[in-house]
C-alpha cells in the first residue's frame, strides 16, 4: 500500500532515522504509543518522512523511517467506522458523526486526521477540549465547486471548527480556500507550498 501524508504508522522506535537526538518528550511519547504520522516532505530513496506527536501543539519532531520497517499502516479512511468513537463524549466526536453523514452522502473517500485520527488509531487519548477536527478527503479528480460550497455550509453547523484538507495527486489544499473562488489556492506539496490555479496539476509542471 502506498504511504501518503496523514497515514499513521506503528513502528519500532529503534528504526527511526534522525539527524539530531530525539527530545525527551518524543522518547516518552513513543514509549506510550509507538506511532508516527507520515509527513508531506521529500524523503531519501527507500525512506518515508514521518513526524512524532507530543501532548502539546508545539511538540512535533521530524524524522525519517525506512519504508520497509512499517509494522501496520493506518490510513485516515480506515478510521471512519462509528463504533470507533461512539462511546467518546466530546464535541469533536459529535462533529465527526456529522462529518461522516455528510461525506458518506457524497461517497467521498475520507477520514479523520490530526489529534482525532491519532487517538482512534493509537487508542491513546490526544483529543482535548480545545481540539479542532481535521478531515482528509481524497480527490483524485477535480472537485465540483458547488459540491464544495455545500459541504462547507453544512459543516458550519458543527459544534467545533472543522478543517477539511483535500488531497490530490499534486498535493493538498484547504476546502474553505477553494470555495472562496479566488482563482488560486495554496497547494501543499512535497517540494513546499505554492500558489496554484489547478491543484490537480503536477507541481513540477
Amino acid at each position: 500500500m502506498v504511504l501518503e501524508p496523514h497515514d499513521i504508522l506503528e513502528i519500532n522506535s529503534r528504526d527511526l532515522i534522525s539527524h539530531s537526538p530525539l527530545p525527551e518528550w518524543a522518547v516518552l511519547s513513543l514509549e506510550l504509543a509507538p506511532f508516527v504520522v507520515v509527513r508531506r516532505a521529500n524523503a531519501p530513496h527507500g525512506q518515508v518522512a514521518v513526524g512524532i506527536r507530543g501532548k502539546k501543539r508545539n511538540e512535533r519532531f521530524a524524522a525519517f523511517l525506512p519504508d520497509n520497517k512499517v509494522i501496520p499502516q493506518i490510513k485516515p479512511e480506515h478510521l471512519t467506522e462509528r463504533y470507533l468513537w461512539e462511546n467518546k463524549q466530546s464535541p469533536v466526536f459529535s462533529s465527526l458523526t456529522i462529518s461522516a453523514d455528510l461525506f458518506n452522502k457524497y461517497r467521498f473517500s475520507w477520514g479523520p486526521g490530526g489529534s482525532v485520527g491519532f487517538e482512534l488509531a493509537s487508542s491513546v487519548q490526544t483529543v482535548t477540549l480545545e481540539s479542532d477536527l481535521d478531515i482528509i478527503v481524497r480527490a483524485p479528480e477535480p472537485l465540483p465547486m458547488n459540491v464544495g460550497v455545500q459541504i462547507v455550509n453544512e459543516l458550519k453547523k458543527s459544534p467545533v471548527r472543522i478543517d477539511v484538507q483535500v488531497e490530490t495527486p499534486a498535493g493538498a489544499f484547504s476546502l474553505i480556500e477553494y470555495v472562496s473562488d479566488s482563482g488560486h489556492v495554496l497547494l501543499k506539496t512535497i517540494y513546499g507550498p505554492k500558489l496554484s490555479k489547478n491543484p490537480w496539476m503536477d507541481p513540477k509542471s
